[in-house]
Parts: structure tokens; sequence; C-alpha cells
């Protein structure tokens, strides 16, 4: 689900920050960034995300993309006419009440019989209609007249005529017709699709990439779950719950650590995250406090443009957006709350469309659902 990787000795002369120390005394009172609404982050984020280029895919490795084209189909389905009922193939306009059985059609067979008026032809759910039979009677419309002494019937008495042609028979092209569009583009592949790809025969379909997601952690505090704990010290939740979520989602992570609360660490978890991944999620270090420099670090060490910082919500005030081009590459960064609640939340409402954007979703936004409270509550602060 995850991979791991540190930077290289030879990248150590880049890990200096240029993020100078600022005593407690001098740092800022009041937040920089203006405080903005949750649809106008949503709209800020979505502006600025953009589609991953396409791949082809083998249909069965393509669950869970988004089509960058539709799917024809290049054959027609079924491919030959087919019974829809367990019974016997006849010619429609033949009133023979006793027909002589003259052979068997089963799925996956297909024999040849000179079928004649007063002769018809045992035939399964799905098997092939011999040449010249243009429907089926069922089962439950006969009765045996005569069989031989290993029980299998000769002839067979009509109880109900065929009341129209193609009765009960599946034409040729009756559920895909050859050149009919499939799949549209732009389309999610579930696994209906994938039912479709392999009855069609489609082996390859040309998809956007899913984008890969950097998850770090940052905080003198913030231990590995499987450290005993210190005084003054938590087990990091925040990254599990978010991994966790983006494999729900079946987006591959990159596990960045945990970056400890001076320029320089975070400057290297960053670095070895900007390589790895398409999108960058931060936990902590986004607040007021003198230790959290995550946003100037982006600033000054990598020419980040901050597209917001605070936004009109609670939890999630100090949720942060930025930009940054990398080795030619545009990376989109997410700096969210360290506390756990404010983190899932803001990952929910804001990085969820994101990587639906860059997945090739049309419509990337949350689904609103507009209600009428029924009781009124007043909340007291």
């Amino acid at each position: 689900m995850s991979s791991h990787s540190e930077v290289l000795p030879s990248d150590e002369h880049m890990c200096k920050s240029k993020v100078k120390p600022v005593k407690v005394s001098e740092r800022h009172r009041k937040s920089p960034y203006p405080m903005i609404s949750v649809p106008e982050a949503v709209e800020i984020l979505l502006k600025e995300s953009y589609s991953l280029e396409t791949e082809w895919k083998y249909f069965r490795d393509s669950f869970g993309h988004i089509l960058s084209e539709k799917v024809i189909a290049t054959e027609a389905y079924p491919s030959f006419p087919a019974s829809i009922k367990d019974g016997y193939a006849v010619l429609a306009d033949d009133t023979s009440e006793v027909r002589k059985v003259i052979g068997t059609v089963t799925p996956g067979c297909q024999l040849d019989f000179d079928l004649k008026p007063g002769c018809c032809v045992r035939v399964s759910t799905g098997s092939a209609i011999p040449d010249k039979a243009d429907a089926v009677i069922q089962v439950e419309d006969t009765s045996v007249v005569e069989k031989d002494d290993e029980g299998n019937e000769i002839s067979i008495k009509i109880e109900k005529q065929v009341e129209k042609p193609l009765q009960d028979i599946r034409p040729i092209g009756s559920d895909v017709s050859k050149n009919e569009i499939l799949i549209p583009e732009n389309h999610k592949i579930s696994a209906a699709e994938i039912g479709v790809l392999a009855t069609c025969g489609i082996q390859k379909v040309l998809v956007y990439r899913k984008p890969l997601v950097a998850v770090l952690s940052t905080g003198d505090e913030v231990l590995e779950p499987s450290s005993p704990l210190r005084p003054g010290c938590i087990r990091d939740s925040n990254k599990s719950s978010l991994q966790y979520m983006l494999y729900e989602n079946r987006i591959a992570t990159f596990d960045a650590g945990i970056a400890k609360d001076f320029a320089d660490d975070i400057k290297s978890k960053l670095i070895s995250a900007f390589r790895a991944a398409d999108i960058i999620v931060t936990t902590g270090s986004v607040s007021m406090g003198e230790k959290d420099i995550l946003k100037q670090v982006l600033e000054v060490d990598f020419d980040a443009v901050v597209h917001f910082g605070r936004i009109h919500m609670k939890p999630g005030k100090p949720t942060t957006f930025s930009t940054a081009c990398f080795e030619g590459k545009k990376k989109l960064i997410f700096s969210l709350p360290g506390n756990p609640v404010s983190a899932f939340v803001c990952f929910y409402l804001f990085v969820i469309p994101c990587i639906k954007k860059l997945m090739g979703f049309k419509e990337p936004r949350h689904v609103t659902i507009k209600v009428e409270v029924s009781v009124i509550y007043f909340i007291y602060h």
C-alpha cells in the first residue's frame, strides 16, 4: 500500500533550510492569510488541480479508474441467435401438433440440423439456435409422446403453438451492437463495467492515471504507533487514518515519515515526498505556535504559492493549500491541522475532491444534499 524513502546522502546539501529561527516574542500574533469559506476553498483547489496523463490498462486492472475515452464494441453480442428458454427450436409457421425431436443443442455447441416441418431440436437457455429455426417453444408448453429405452425423447406434443416469429430468441446483437458505445468517456470503471468489458472481449482501456499521495506527519511530540509513550508525546494516528482513507479509494500512498519541528528536517521530508508523489498531505505545524513553521518552509525553500491559509470552519480553520514546482512538476500540497478530527474532516472535504480531479472525474465535488431542519437547536459557544 505504501513505500518509504529517505533523502540520499548526495542530497544533504539540499536539505539545509533557508528559514531563519524566529524568537517567540517576534512571532506573528495574527494570521497573514485571509479567512475564506469552504466553497471558496474548494473552487480554488480545483482550479489549481488538473487531470493526470492517460495510460493503457488491462481491463481487470482498470477497476476504479476513469476512462479518458469511450469504449466501442468491436463485435455484436450475442454473436449468434440464442435461446432464452429451455425448450425446443421450431419453425414458427409449423402448426404440427406432434414433432419429432431430431437432436439437441447445448450451450457451447453448434450443430447443423435439417429442420423441417414436423420436427424440432431440443435447446437449452443460452444455446445457439439451429439454422432455419425461428422460434422456441418452452418445455413447459410440451409433453412427451414417445421415448426410447434410455429415456431419450423421440417425439413431443406441442400444447401451445408459437405466437410470433423469434419467440424466446435473442437475435444477434440484441444486447450489444457492433460499434455501439459500451462505456462513455469520463466514466468510472466499477465491477459492472469490468463484466461488460470481459463479455465484449475488450482487453485494454485508456484511463487517467491515479495520483500517488504522500502523507507526512509533523511534530516533536509525535511518535510512531509502535513506540512506547513518553511524557508529553502522542502516537501518530493521523497518518494511519489518512492512508487507509486513501486505501479505501484504491489510491497508492507514500509514507513520508514524521518530521521534527525544525526547518531542515521538514525540508528533507518534503523533498522525499515531492519526488515520490503528486499530492502531498501534511498534518500539524500550521497553526500560530512558534514551532509551526511548515508554511514558511514551503514558501522560502520551495517557492510555494499559498493559495489559502485559513478557512471559516471548525474544526479545521488553519487548513492550508499550496502549490510548488519541483523538478519541473507541479505539486499540490495540503497542510492539515494536527488534531485527528480536524485532519480527517479536512481530508474528506478538500483532498478527496482534488484526488478526483486528478483522476479525471467530470464532477469532483462532493454531492450537496439540501435538507430542512425540523427542530431548531441553539448552540452556545
